[in-house]
């Protein structure tokens, strides 16, 4: 089993680490039980992912990424719509209704080796959890507003990431210089209409294509659950307008299992030095979660250790 650094991800940018999130999830679903991956994160000055696999180098993580980016163009948690003013929507927002006869479709199909539709598509919305307008609650990471479409976004990206994105958001630098869809994790530029000469809201935001798509297979990781009626979202915390949202680094290599289960632990910011010492936890980073009264579309802040 090798180590590959993957030195284009920065552990203190939410979209870099969904994106390591998102190659330890692509790798592991086409992994054999006797060679899963295992990611770590290692201090040079910047906190680093390495993936550890049975891969040769970087080119061949790039093309197993690919390969997993096209295994999902026909995945049914991306290509999910439902009615809204009579017109199909690919969102995340349908009504409790529309997202029952959804999942009652779904599950039967599921099985315990096979659980990526239900799974993933849990990480987008909450059963049971709704919006001050009746409407299924997204995941507390849904950005998306006005004529964006969360699922609209995925399809665009699953469908034009090629293999120099994945490769540019793993080993950097990356040069935001694409026109396809971002999803809004990254928070190395304040789009605040308060800090820019003009409003952000006129302008196309380029990215990195190749991270969101990967952070998107990250999100997996981060299911939603629904809590008398509201949705909690894995490590965020606070109001929908003004939330705060945690996410933990650590040394040791881990599987999958074992990072979801870490994800899950409560608010990271109420443990203790030695709590997360026990945990093998090496850093918590913290961003404010901001939305625009204008449509609500989402931001993150630069980061802080929490």
């Amino acid at each position: 089993m090798n180590a590959v650094p993957l030195t284009g991800l920065d552990g203190s940018n939410p979209l870099a680490y969904l994106a390591a999130l998102g190659v330890l999830v692509a790798l592991d679903d086409s992994a054999s039980k006797d060679a899963r991956p295992r990611l770590s994160w290692h201090l040079e000055g910047a906190w680093q992912p390495t993936i550890h696999a049975e891969v040769a180098d970087l080119g061949e993580i790039v093309r197993r990424l690919d390969e997993d980016r096209q295994e999902q163009r026909d995945q049914p948690a991306l290509h999910f719509t439902y009615d809204k003013k009579g017109k199909p929507c690919r969102d995340v927002k349908p009504s409790p209704k529309e997202l029952n006869q959804c999942l009652k479709e779904w599950a039967p199909k599921a099985r315990p080796d096979r659980r990526l539709t239900v799974d993933w598509f849990t990480a987008f919305v909450s059963e049971g959890a709704v919006d001050n307008n009746g409407a299924a609650k997204p995941t507390a990471l849904h950005f998306t507003a006005g004529q964006q479409t969360f699922l609209g976004m995925a399809l665009h990206l699953v469908k034009g990431v090629r293999p120099d994105h994945l490769r540019e958001a793993l080993e950097g630098p990356w040069t935001y210089d694409s026109k396809l869809p971002v999803l809004g994790w990254d928070n190395t530029e304040t789009r605040d209409y308060a800090l820019r000469a003009s409003n952000p809201a006129d302008e196309k935001k380029q990215g990195n294509p190749g991270a969101d798509w990967l952070a998107l297979r990250g999100l997996r990781l981060l299911p939603t659950v629904a809590v008398a009626q509201r949705q909690r979202t894995p490590g965020v915390e606070g109001r929908w307008k003004h939330g705060r949202w945690a996410w933990p680094l650590w040394t040791a290599s881990l599987t999958r299992e074992v990072v979801e289960s870490l994800l899950m632990t409560g608010d990271l910011r109420d443990l203790s030095s030695e709590q997360r010492e026990r945990r093998g936890i090496a850093q918590v980073f913290e961003v404010r979660i901001l939305r625009s009264d204008q449509g609500g579309y989402g931001s993150v802040t630069p980061a802080r250790v929490a």
